[in-house]
């Protein structure tokens, strides 16, 4: 009796483990970067994503030059408030100036936090190698 349920818990734990991304712990999927501009300023992002039913916490950009990470300030381009603003669900289009402060970075990596059905969920929303994305002239 006892193997009976253990193989029975075995079984549909590996049956619901993979539609555990699709049950809340997602903040977002499908991210695609679409545009980097260098500009005065800093770097201007442009991302396509899918937002799932998480709530929205925060977003932090950090630039990054020989593996040493450094915090970068940022603000929305795209008309939305900088903190506190949660998209509503489904397709998402982002335009974030990132500011740089005249400093150049091989890196810039986009974190965010939301909380999902109570959980925090940290997440690398996006990895740029800039010298690779950029676009426009810098």
């Amino acid at each position: 009796m006892w193997k009976e349920f253990v193989a029975g818990v075995l079984l549909a734990t590996l049956i619901l483990l993979p539609w555990s991304s699709l049950l809340g712990d997602e903040p977002y999927k499908e991210v695609m970067i679409t545009e980097v501009e260098r500009t005065d300023e800093g770097y201007v992002v442009h991302a396509n994503f899918l937002k799932t039913s998480c709530s929205f916490k925060r977003l932090e950009v950090f630039g990054i030059n020989t593996g040493v990470p450094v915090y970068l300030t940022w603000s929305a381009l795209d008309g939305s408030p900088s903190t506190g603003y949660d998209r509503s669900i489904g397709k998402q289009h982002m335009i974030i100036l990132v500011i740089t402060s005249d400093k150049d970075y091989d890196t810039l990596e986009i974190r965010t936090r939301h909380d999902c059905d109570g959980k925090a969920v940290d997440k690398v929303f996006a990895t740029i190698d800039v010298e690779n994305e950029t676009h426009g002239e810098g």
